[in-house]
Protein backbone atom coordinates (compact mmCIF):
# COMPACT_ATOMS: atom_id res chain seq x y z
CA UNK A 1 0.00 0.00 0.00
CA UNK A 2 2.68 2.17 0.89
CA UNK A 3 4.76 1.86 -2.42
CA UNK A 4 1.26 2.45 -4.07
CA UNK A 5 0.90 5.80 -2.55
CA UNK A 6 4.78 6.17 -3.54
CA UNK A 7 4.28 5.91 -7.07
CA UNK A 8 1.21 8.22 -7.19
CA UNK A 9 2.28 10.52 -5.63
CA UNK A 10 5.43 10.26 -8.45
CA UNK A 11 2.81 10.60 -11.11
CA UNK A 12 0.97 14.09 -8.84
CA UNK A 13 4.27 15.25 -8.81
CA UNK A 14 4.88 15.15 -12.92
CA UNK A 15 1.58 16.75 -12.87
CA UNK A 16 2.28 19.48 -10.41
CA UNK A 17 5.58 20.12 -13.02
CA UNK A 18 3.61 19.84 -15.86
CA UNK A 19 5.46 17.25 -17.35
CA UNK A 20 4.24 14.21 -19.20
CA UNK A 21 6.69 11.68 -18.09
CA UNK A 22 7.68 10.01 -14.52
CA UNK A 23 11.16 9.77 -14.17
CA UNK A 24 13.47 8.30 -11.53
CA UNK A 25 14.11 11.49 -9.78
CA UNK A 26 10.01 11.81 -9.56
CA UNK A 27 9.96 8.30 -7.95
CA UNK A 28 12.25 9.68 -5.36
CA UNK A 29 9.88 12.45 -4.21
CA UNK A 30 7.27 9.92 -4.25
CA UNK A 31 8.63 8.22 -1.81
CA UNK A 32 9.35 11.43 0.35
CA UNK A 33 5.68 12.70 -0.18
CA UNK A 34 4.36 9.03 0.94
CA UNK A 35 5.43 9.87 4.43
CA UNK A 36 4.87 6.94 6.66
CA UNK A 37 7.35 4.39 4.95
CA UNK A 38 10.84 3.18 5.95
CA UNK A 39 12.14 5.23 2.72
CA UNK A 40 10.66 8.21 4.16
CA UNK A 41 11.60 7.74 7.43
CA UNK A 42 15.08 7.03 6.80
CA UNK A 43 15.25 10.36 4.22
CA UNK A 44 13.74 12.02 7.34
CA UNK A 45 16.42 11.37 9.96
CA UNK A 46 19.00 12.10 6.85
CA UNK A 47 17.54 15.77 6.98
CA UNK A 48 15.75 15.45 3.57
CA UNK A 49 12.39 17.42 3.25
CA UNK A 50 9.63 16.90 0.97
CA UNK A 51 10.06 20.79 -0.21
CA UNK A 52 13.76 20.86 -0.56
CA UNK A 53 13.44 17.84 -3.21
CA UNK A 54 11.00 19.66 -4.72
CA UNK A 55 12.60 22.69 -5.34
CA UNK A 56 15.84 20.96 -5.90
CA UNK A 57 13.72 18.56 -8.91
CA UNK A 58 12.52 21.99 -10.49
CA UNK A 59 15.30 23.28 -10.80
CA UNK A 60 17.07 20.49 -12.77
CA UNK A 61 14.20 19.69 -15.22
CA UNK A 62 11.92 22.80 -14.86
CA UNK A 63 8.11 22.53 -15.69
CA UNK A 64 6.91 21.17 -18.71
CA UNK A 65 4.42 22.67 -21.39
CA UNK A 66 1.05 21.68 -19.73
CA UNK A 67 0.58 18.24 -21.92
CA UNK A 68 -1.62 16.18 -19.94
CA UNK A 69 -2.41 12.50 -20.49
CA UNK A 70 -4.64 10.06 -18.87
CA UNK A 71 -1.41 7.93 -18.46
CA UNK A 72 1.61 9.34 -17.70
CA UNK A 73 4.62 7.00 -18.94
CA UNK A 74 7.54 6.20 -16.78
CA UNK A 75 10.93 6.50 -18.44
CA UNK A 76 13.41 3.69 -18.96
CA UNK A 77 15.37 5.02 -16.07
CA UNK A 78 12.16 4.87 -14.16
CA UNK A 79 11.05 1.16 -15.10
CA UNK A 80 14.36 0.23 -14.69
CA UNK A 81 13.68 1.20 -10.83
CA UNK A 82 10.66 -0.47 -10.46
CA UNK A 83 12.45 -3.80 -11.75
CA UNK A 84 14.73 -3.49 -10.03
CA UNK A 85 12.72 -2.55 -6.70
CA UNK A 86 10.90 -6.16 -7.30
CA UNK A 87 14.79 -7.84 -7.55
CA UNK A 88 15.80 -5.98 -3.94
CA UNK A 89 12.69 -7.47 -2.65
CA UNK A 90 13.99 -10.78 -3.83
CA UNK A 91 17.29 -10.41 -2.79
CA UNK A 92 16.19 -9.57 0.99
CA UNK A 93 13.53 -12.37 1.00
CA UNK A 94 10.59 -10.80 1.17
CA UNK A 95 7.10 -11.31 -0.10
CA UNK A 96 6.61 -7.63 -0.72
CA UNK A 97 7.61 -4.64 -2.48
CA UNK A 98 8.16 -1.73 0.06
CA UNK A 99 8.93 2.13 -0.62
CA UNK A 100 12.34 0.46 1.20
CA UNK A 101 13.35 -1.41 -2.25
CA UNK A 102 11.73 1.31 -4.25
CA UNK A 103 14.96 3.41 -2.39
CA UNK A 104 17.20 1.10 -2.20
CA UNK A 105 16.93 0.80 -5.95
CA UNK A 106 17.31 4.18 -6.85
CA UNK A 107 20.33 4.88 -4.47
CA UNK A 108 22.04 2.07 -6.68
CA UNK A 109 20.55 3.51 -9.90
CA UNK A 110 22.91 3.19 -12.86
CA UNK A 111 25.29 0.84 -11.61
CA UNK A 112 27.44 -0.71 -13.81
CA UNK A 113 26.04 1.48 -16.86
CA UNK A 114 28.50 3.50 -18.97
CA UNK A 115 25.15 6.07 -20.39
CA UNK A 116 22.53 7.46 -18.96
CA UNK A 117 19.84 7.69 -21.75
CA UNK A 118 20.10 11.55 -21.14
CA UNK A 119 18.59 11.22 -18.38
CA UNK A 120 18.80 12.71 -14.48
CA UNK A 121 19.50 10.18 -11.77
CA UNK A 122 17.84 9.90 -8.25
CA UNK A 123 21.45 9.44 -6.76
CA UNK A 124 22.46 13.25 -8.41
CA UNK A 125 18.93 14.66 -6.78
CA UNK A 126 19.98 12.57 -3.38
CA UNK A 127 23.68 14.08 -3.58
CA UNK A 128 22.33 17.66 -4.09
CA UNK A 129 19.73 17.44 -0.61
CA UNK A 130 23.08 16.50 0.96
CA UNK A 131 22.36 12.54 1.48
CA UNK A 132 25.39 10.57 1.53
CA UNK A 133 23.63 7.75 -0.89
CA UNK A 134 26.45 4.80 0.87
CA UNK A 135 24.99 5.93 4.15
CA UNK A 136 21.31 4.82 2.59
CA UNK A 137 21.31 1.03 2.70
CA UNK A 138 22.41 1.13 6.10
CA UNK A 139 20.00 3.93 7.28
CA UNK A 140 17.40 1.45 5.90
CA UNK A 141 18.66 -2.25 7.43
CA UNK A 142 18.28 -0.08 10.95
CA UNK A 143 15.04 1.45 10.37
CA UNK A 144 13.65 -2.16 9.45
CA UNK A 145 15.38 -3.77 11.98
CA UNK A 146 13.51 -1.33 14.41
CA UNK A 147 10.05 -1.97 12.55
CA UNK A 148 10.56 -5.74 13.15
CA UNK A 149 11.04 -5.25 16.92
CA UNK A 150 8.04 -3.01 16.95
CA UNK A 151 6.08 -5.44 14.81
CA UNK A 152 6.72 -8.19 17.33
CA UNK A 153 6.12 -6.11 20.41
CA UNK A 154 2.58 -5.89 18.86
CA UNK A 155 2.07 -9.35 18.28
CA UNK A 156 3.15 -10.42 21.66
CA UNK A 157 0.19 -8.14 23.41
CA UNK A 158 -2.43 -8.62 20.71
CA UNK A 159 -4.27 -11.84 21.52
CA UNK A 160 -6.02 -14.12 19.02
CA UNK A 161 -9.22 -13.37 17.92
CA UNK A 162 -12.20 -13.38 15.69
CA UNK A 163 -10.56 -10.78 13.69
CA UNK A 164 -7.15 -12.05 12.92
CA UNK A 165 -5.23 -14.50 11.08
CA UNK A 166 -7.84 -16.58 7.84
CA UNK A 167 -9.83 -13.33 7.87
CA UNK A 168 -7.01 -10.99 7.30
CA UNK A 169 -5.66 -13.17 5.39
CA UNK A 170 -8.54 -13.37 3.20
CA UNK A 171 -8.98 -9.74 2.78
CA UNK A 172 -4.83 -8.92 1.69
CA UNK A 173 -5.80 -11.55 -1.04
CA UNK A 174 -8.73 -10.18 -1.84
CA UNK A 175 -7.14 -6.43 -1.98
CA UNK A 176 -4.23 -8.08 -4.13
CA UNK A 177 -6.66 -9.42 -6.88
CA UNK A 178 -8.73 -5.58 -7.03
CA UNK A 179 -5.79 -4.04 -7.30
CA UNK A 180 -4.45 -6.55 -10.60
CA UNK A 181 -7.33 -6.05 -11.70
CA UNK A 182 -7.54 -2.09 -11.74
CA UNK A 183 -4.05 -2.77 -13.63
CA UNK A 184 -5.35 -4.57 -16.09
CA UNK A 185 -8.26 -2.05 -16.87
CA UNK A 186 -5.53 0.63 -17.02
CA UNK A 187 -7.38 2.54 -13.83
CA UNK A 188 -3.94 2.92 -11.88
CA UNK A 189 -0.41 1.56 -11.16
CA UNK A 190 0.03 -0.75 -8.36
CA UNK A 191 3.03 -1.68 -6.70
CA UNK A 192 2.42 -3.94 -4.21
CA UNK A 193 1.88 -6.66 -3.03
CA UNK A 194 4.11 -10.20 -3.43
CA UNK A 195 6.87 -10.17 -5.61
CA UNK A 196 5.51 -12.05 -8.56
CA UNK A 197 2.50 -10.48 -8.68
CA UNK A 198 4.95 -6.80 -9.16
CA UNK A 199 6.77 -8.32 -11.70
CA UNK A 200 3.70 -8.94 -13.76
CA UNK A 201 2.53 -5.19 -13.11
CA UNK A 202 5.76 -3.94 -13.88
CA UNK A 203 5.40 -5.93 -17.61
CA UNK A 204 2.13 -4.04 -17.60
CA UNK A 205 4.03 -0.47 -16.73
CA UNK A 206 6.63 -1.35 -19.50
CA UNK A 207 4.21 -1.55 -21.84
CA UNK A 208 3.35 2.07 -21.39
Amino acid sequence: EKAIKAIMMAQEESRRLNHNFVSSEMLLVGVIAENSGAAAKVLRKLGVTLRKAQEELEKDIGRGEGVKSVEIPFTPSAKRVLADAVQEAQKLSSNTVDTAHLLLSLVNEGEGESENDGEGRASNLLAKLGVDASKVAQALKEELQEEKEREKETVSVSAPGRWGGEKKSSMLEEYGRDLTAAAEEGAMDPMVGRADELERTIQILARR
